[in-house]
């Protein structure tokens, strides 16, 4: 999950789109060889690329829906928030020049024709890349869409700027220079070396958006963001810094304008988002006039919910019993496949226990039984489910090569002699030491019962071996501990995107710009080779180097995989959705863009 549901990303860094073969009306399916598949042949840059506009869908009234995490922050592009519980409201809300949709059974990056008169490559050397905005799109409070909201991400993801903005900078980075036209809505991008995938900058297909620059020079006193460079004073100044990294946590109706479909009406932050139809929108009407998001972290409690009528929707990690359960009720459709969701154990790798000793590290993957977690907690959802080996690439795509064989297969035996051999002494309490220093750690991982599960299965597996670990079970272990790198190990999952270069963030050296980098964890090579493959547009080439990269990490084991979580949600089958098509299909699921809300603008009555 990006952090619970971490965003930051996971998917080919290529110009290319993924086909997800089970997707197309989301009904009861599981992951299968197809799903997810990435196109061999990624389309070249600067192809031509569909255009998606809104359907027009009937008026649905007030429809609520159920999540296990709700909105939080109104920024979602800085390290500190990075949360995929917050993309329930920027695909609602923020502008994006390509969405992801589904079309005759493929997941696609289209140009969102609401939003955009046109996306041209214009040059390929030097690549250029001009963004024409629609002339009607406007933020709510009247301010205009356009190249200023681009220019602002330039600025901020700069390779020194991202570092202080707390922003990534993959792809961003590689920019030269954005030129505006006169009235701001033309936006001419020019980059120093190529960035393959151009078509997830600034939008939802990378787990990012545009965010309303207006707002920042009315805050700062900055006159216009499209006179300063990277370098500017102006820029760099702490009261814009200040109001770029925390002006927007939260929310504040004053300063959190709408560029989409819906507007926030409510929110607590926590228990409840209320969205309504932006009344100032120039396209075609939501299908929603409101739409109640409540947080519900029980997966049989929102279960029930949705038996009772009580809600339409539900976007829960359902358990084994859960969904079996609603995959016999005959007036629920349910979603389930496996998605781009990877759940795994990081290390702290600057504690001592860890950075220290990698022996412990080792027994930890060495003790745990993974078949037995996919087993007990996953399989019940999604038959296909197994142990994954490998944090670039997922199961069911294309360049997914197992680095994780012989780990996380329960063998005690095997996990006591590691620590032997290093010097560990068992102790009369079962537990080993070494020097004073006890195999003893914490495990933190949020509120929900899964997570709890696997923290028991590891826990006892493990103490077996001689290794103690605690349970660090917090309500708000992802919001604080997590982003603060205030654990010892964590128990979390990473959301994907449709972009390798975004989940660079999660693994490159913290000092050189992996912003999400919550374990600390550092290797030079991993770095330099991420790095190159950003830039390389050779499919078969990148996919070597991504795996390049995954091999370091594993003889690294700062992290152990755990298993690729199935997408699942379940809603009233008197709900659906309104296709590209216009025929009305299943409320889907897509991790990536929001989760079961990702078109909530097509939502209909069947």
């Amino acid at each position: 999950m990006r952090r619970s549901k971490a965003v930051s990303a996971i998917a080919l860094f290529a110009a290319a789109s993924l086909v997800l073969g089970a997707c197309g009306t989301g009904s009861d399916s599981s992951s299968g060889g197809g799903a997810n598949q990435q196109n061999q042949k990624p389309g070249e840059i600067g192809g031509e690329d569909k255009v998606y506009k809104r359907p027009q869908v009937p008026d649905l009234g007030t429809i609520t829906t159920v999540t296990e995490e709700n909105f939080q922050d109104f920024n979602n592009l800085i390290g500190a928030t990075n949360n995929a519980a917050n993309l329930l409201m920027t695909v609602a809300t923020l502008p994006s020049p390509y969405i992801g949709v589904f079309e005759n059974g493929q997941f696609l990056q289209q140009i969102d024709g609401d939003l955009m008169e046109s996306i041209k490559v214009t040059s390929t050397s030097p690549q250029v890349v001009e963004y024409k905005f629609q002339k009607a799109a406007v933020w709510n409070d009247g301010a205009p869409i356009g190249c200023k909201d681009i220019y602002l991400q330039f600025l901020v993801r700069g390779k020194d700027t991202g570092k202080k903005f707390d922003s990534s900078t993959a792809g961003y980075e590689d920019i030269k220079e954005v030129k505006c036209s006169e009235d701001f809505k033309t936006a001419t991008v020019s980059f120093d070396k190529p960035v393959a995938d151009y078509r997830g900058l600034f939008s939802y297909t990378n787990n990012d958006s545009l965010l309303p620059a207006h707002i920042l020079e009315k805050q700062t006193g900055v006159a216009d963001i499209t006179k300063l460079t990277r370098t500017s004073p102006e820029l760099l100044a702490d009261k814009v810094v200040k109001f770029y990294t925390e002006g927007w946590l939260g929310y504040k109706k004053e300063i959190g304008p709408s560029g989409g479909p819906f507007m926030i009406e409510s929110t607590d932050l926590r228990d409840e988002l209320v969205l309504v139809r932006n009344d100032k929108y120039w396209g075609p009407k939501a299908g929603p006039a409101k739409v109640i998001v409540r947080t519900n972290t029980n997966a049989q409690s929102a279960s029930q919910q949705l038996q009772n009528k009580e809600v339409q929707s539900i976007d829960v990690q359902a358990d084994g019993p859960t969904a079996i359960q609603l995959k016999n009720i005959p007036s629920v459709k349910v979603f389930a496949q496996g998605g781009q969701t990877y759940e795994h154990i990081d290390f702290n790798m600057s504690r001592p226990l860890f950075k220290d000793n990698p022996e412990i590290r080792k027994a930890v993957a060495t003790c745990i039984d993974r078949n037995a977690i996919v087993d007990n907690l996953v399989k019940d959802i999604d038959p296909n489910a197994k142990p994954l080996g490998n944090f670039v690439f997922m199961p069911n795509e294309a360049g997914y090569e197992d680095h994780y064989q012989g780990i996380g297969e329960g063998k005690v035996a095997d996990a006591k002699k590691l620590l032997e051999d290093k010097g560990w002494k068992l102790g009369a309490d079962g537990i080993y030491a070494k020097g004073g220093t006890r195999a003893e750690f914490t495990l933190g991982y949020k509120t929900v019962d899964r997570r709890h599960k696997t923290w028991q299965l590891v826990a006892q597996k493990c103490k077996e071996a001689g290794i103690q670990i605690n349970s660090g079970q917090k309500d708000q272990f992802n919001a604080d501990d997590l982003p603060a790198s205030a654990f010892d190990a964590a128990l979390f999952a990473w959301v994907g995107g449709l972009t390798k270069s975004s989940a660079f963030q999660n693994y490159q050296t913290k000092e050189k710009g992996g912003n999400a980098n919550y374990n600390l964890y550092s290797n030079p090579e991993v770095d330099r080779i991420w790095a190159e493959a950003n830039s390389n547009l050779d499919f078969a080439a990148r996919t070597k180097q991504l795996n390049e990269v995954d091999k370091l990490m594993a003889a690294d084991l700062h992290s152990i995989p755990l298993f690729q979580l199935p997408d699942f949600t379940a809603s009233d089958s008197s709900i659906g959705v309104t296709g590209p098509d216009g025929k009305v299909g299943d409320i889907s699921y897509l991790n990536f863009q929001g989760g079961q809300t990702w078109n909530l603008w097509a939502w209909t009555k069947r």
